[in-house]
């Protein structure tokens, strides 16, 4: 009886250091798989900067180039996108949530294309002031602050600009560019992603949108982003409104929401 109790206990241990010599392997693949994967973001990078540094060289109203495309800034893929739809789309009525190095291709869009009407909105007072020191801000351009609020979802918080809707009244935009508020708050414990992010997009639809339009929205490769996409959706599907989508990833991801007039976006 103790030489069979004996024998289990080793045959348990030895099952015991088997399992553990497996999850170590496992845990090496998981390390290897998030290495390749960040390889690719990259490479990914790297292609669309090659592309849109490309792209740009010859442009008819893009003269200043001094982007920093760098940490939480746009990225190239971004900034691609952004640029072929300005140019490519000729928009109208733009709607910009978050002033930064986006800000620095659609201000000089909107000096070039006077019939255009650009409205920038961004939460940092201080940040416009220092910020649009950089910028070409013609008549055409407005920039607008505006606080922000707590706002209840889905029995979670989010954040959002206050009193947006007094910003965009009855106007009409064929295309609205979100990257802000900022998609996180900080707290003790460090950096702390929200679930829904950057929502005052819901807000427009549908009676902010216009007939033909485009929604870019950056950051999609986080959660909070991804479900506030996946609710336009939503929304745009509830409103009988027909669209379809583009994808575009680099160091972050970008997707958009095109009406039938602007679906060749989705093939640039």
């Amino acid at each position: 009886m103790k030489k069979d109790s004996n024998e289990k206990a080793k045959q348990i241990d030895s099952l015991k250091k088997k399992l553990k010599a497996k999850q170590k392997e496992i845990n090496k693949l998981k390390e290897q798989n998030k290495r390749l994967k960040q390889i690719q973001k990259n490479n990914n990078e790297l292609k669309y900067a090659f592309v849109f540094n490309d792209t740009i060289k010859e442009s008819l109203w893009l003269k200043k180039k001094d982007f920093s495309l760098v940490n939480s800034a746009a990225n190239y893929s971004l900034m691609y996108s952004l640029y072929r739809i300005l140019n490519d789309a000729q928009p109208k009525n733009i709607l910009e949530l978050g002033l930064g190095q986006t800000s620095k291709a659609t201000t000089q869009y909107a000096n070039h294309f006077k019939d255009a009407k650009l409205t920038i909105v961004e939460g940092d007072q201080d940040w416009i002031d220092i910020f649009s020191q950089n910028l070409e801000i013609s008549d055409n351009v407005e920039i607008v602050q505006l606080d922000i609020e707590e706002f209840e979802y889905d029995n979670t918080t989010t954040y959002r600009f206050k009193d947006f809707l007094d910003v965009a009244g009855s106007e009409k935009y064929d295309l609205i560019i979100i990257d802000g508020p900022q998609g996180f708050i900080d707290t003790d414990e460090g950096r702390q992603l929200l679930h829904y992010s950057r929502t005052n997009v819901w807000q427009l639809i549908p009676d902010n949108i216009a007939d033909e339009f485009i929604i870019l929205m950056d950051d999609c490769e986080r959660k909070g982003e991804t479900r506030t996409f996946n609710h336009v959706k939503e929304l745009m599907e509830k409103n009988n409104i027909e669209f379809y989508e583009y994808k575009c990833s680099g160091l972050k991801t970008q997707r958009a929401i095109l009406s039938e007039k602007f679906r060749y976006i989705s093939w640039i």
